[in-house]
């Protein structure tokens, strides 16, 4: 088999996914099918390029050393592709990358109102590093972030700008209803310190983690206990919902069964939620709208979701501050 870039781009997925399942679902393809194409890669590399480790699959020496230089050829394509497309004539698709949200479908669909005729591509992923390497390389024109702090997020890359659409966003705390703290009005973080803590869904490291462990310690005094890993969405409400542990959670949090949602006291942890955009050809009209379509829907999603919980009310401090683009 003579290796294509869409070969190199399968190798970097699953090393970006570090699961054979997670990468198949981001690539649309069955995960036998997905075994079976890595399998072909291998053999025309002449090598294994991943082995099974404790938390998904872990590149070998040999795989490293194709991943280099696979990321360098790809993002050498991409910007040759991207720098072309600045020559061309008219508004072409817009290439839109996401965070994993609950409300993703009714964004796209408001996108699609406000940006009429305008063919809207997506790509999803649950790292902000991972969206941010992909605006870098010119394979998406924009993304929404949920990002930490500066110190800890990803730094917008050369010619790229951020618009921030929510600040702050503060996270609640997610709880099995048999949790000792299920009752409780609000939960100091130093409360958690004997709690398992989940792990955010798996993907390349975005800051997040590191973000917890560094206000866990300096706010709670506590270093956070981490027992599972690898996870997707729904086996992080699985595993809340049986009562393995206790998550962070934005406002925005859909009704988890046999779980409770309870705001964190004086609020130490908080989100940014953001825009970045490549500024060769996305116009800042378009951020705008781009910006207006989602706290639009975020704005829905807060009455639909975080309004019928009991203590939303009592604690207008746990509320986020939306920003209109021109606000």
């Amino acid at each position: 088999m003579e290796l294509e870039l869409r070969h190199l781009r399968v190798v970097c997925r699953l090393a970006d996914s570090g699961s054979v399942s997670k990468a198949a679902a981001a690539l649309g393809v069955s995960q036998p099918s997905l075994t079976a194409q890595l399998h072909r890669i291998e053999e025309a590399i002449g090598g294994p390029l991943f082995a099974r480790g404790p938390y998904g699959v872990e590149a070998t020496p040999l795989g490293k050393h194709v991943l280099g230089r696979a990321r360098s050829m790809l993002a050498d394509m991409d910007d040759l592709v991207g720098s072309s497309r600045r020559y061309t004539i008219g508004a072409g698709p817009l290439r839109l990358g996401s965070m994993r949200t609950v409300m993703f479908g009714a964004w796209l669909s408001r996108l699609e109102e406000v940006l009429p005729g305008r063919e809207i591509s997506t790509q999803v992923d649950t790292s902000c590093a991972v969206l941010t390497d992909m605006l870098a390389a010119d394979i998406v024109d924009v993304i929404m972030l949920g990002r930490c702090d500066d110190l800890h997020a990803p730094p917008c890359p050369n010619g790229v700008r951020e618009q921030t659409m929510v600040y702050p966003e503060p996270f609640a705390v997610a709880l099995p209803s048999t949790h000792r703290l299920a009752d409780a009005e609000a939960v100091d973080l130093s409360d958690l310190a004997d709690d398992i803590w989940i792990c955010p869904p798996a993907g390349k490291e975005d800051g997040d983690l590191a973000y917890l462990r560094t206000v866990c310690e300096t706010v709670g005094g506590f270093t956070p206990q981490f027992r599972y890993a690898n996870l997707d969405t729904n086996e992080i409400e699985q595993l809340i919902g049986a009562g393995r542990g206790i998550s962070l959670c934005a406002p925005t949090v859909r009704e988890i069964p046999n779980t409770v949602v309870r705001p964190l006291r004086d609020q130490p942890l908080t989100w940014r939620r953001t825009l970045r955009w490549r500024t060769d050809h996305t116009t800042q009209q378009d951020i705008d709208r781009v910006h207006q379509a989602f706290v639009d829907i975020y704005r829905a999603t807060i009455t639909e979701n975080a309004t019928r919980r009991p203590w939303w009310n009592a604690h207008p401090g746990a509320h986020p501050t939306v920003l209109d683009p021109c606000g």
